[in-house]
């Protein structure tokens, strides 16, 4: 499906649970391509991505850029390579962690340069240490992989999963001109400035609701996560349990706050 003019939307199979949105796979189409992201490694949705690439004339794909090295999307590349001989691209943070080696290493400003279009490599480390944006500046697009979702929230899973460097990452974005976000799960988002600045205030708000179940007693992680989400779907215990660790975490390294033991029988003090 094409969403504006030379930027496609690739169907991919749904996978395991990981909430209600499968991941997106874009397709930037000039007289060369890129490929953001490459989905699951089943055979089934890999074939009908390479289908779809195949689908173009005169069209060959020199990149898979690949936002972060998690299974989602990271996991069709290898296939993807093989059958169109494009090089996978990851941030050097990124590179050093995934399963699969990076054909080119990127950093924070770097530009992929296509015929027809350029893509510049944004580094916003959060969900991941060298999870990437990738900012199509003429059309003022952003592909956002896991930093920003079409709905919902990103899930932050410690050491990781770095609850500070996320929200430092969402506020650099708004120094951008970006007119509509391509997310790595959900629907596109049209009110781009809009939508990052909920993000951040969102994130401030759960941290307050951290210090105030601190405040009233609840010590641990477990109590906290109870008293936040207190009817959530037990497939995303997990999840949160991730988000609180990740603002207890921000909160110590910050001063605010102090831990007493380890592990799941650590208890947290105001400072």
């Amino acid at each position: 499906m094409e969403i504006v003019p030379g930027v496609h939307s690739i169907p991919v199979g749904a996978g395991p649970f990981m909430g209600f949105f499968a991941p997106n796979v874009y397709l930037v189409v000039a007289r060369e391509g890129a490929l953001i992201d490459s989905g699951y490694g089943d055979e089934g949705s890999v074939s009908s991505r390479i289908d779809y690439v195949k689908g173009f004339e005169q069209f060959s794909l020199p990149y898979i850029v690949v936002t972060h090295a998690h299974p989602d999307h990271i996991g069709g590349a290898a296939r993807i390579k093989k059958e169109t001989g494009a090089k996978i691209v990851l941030h050097s943070a990124e590179a050093r962690q995934a399963l699969i080696s990076a054909d080119k290493v990127v950093e924070d400003g770097d530009t992929l340069a296509l015929d027809g279009v350029r893509l510049e490599v944004i580094h916003t480390p959060g969900h991941s240490p060298g999870h990437v944006c990738i900012y199509l500046k003429d059309e003022r697009i952003l592909f956002s992989g896991d930093h920003v979702l079409g709905m919902g929230t990103t899930a932050m899973r410690p050491p990781e999963g770095d609850m500070a460097r996320y929200i430092d990452s969402l506020r650099k974005l708004l120094d951008y001109d970006i007119q509509m976000i391509c997310p790595g799960h959900g629907p596109p988002i049209r009110e781009a400035r809009r939508k990052l600045e909920e993000l951040i205030q969102h994130r401030l708000e759960r941290e307050e609701q951290v210090i105030g179940g601190l405040k009233q007693g609840k010590a641990t992680l477990k109590e906290l996560v109870a008293d936040i989400y207190p009817e959530l779907d037990s497939r995303l215990i997990e999840a949160a349990r991730g988000q609180v660790l990740a603002h207890l975490m921000k909160l110590e390294r910050e001063g605010k706050v102090s831990s007493l033991g380890t592990g799941e029988d650590a208890r947290y003090i105001i400072n």
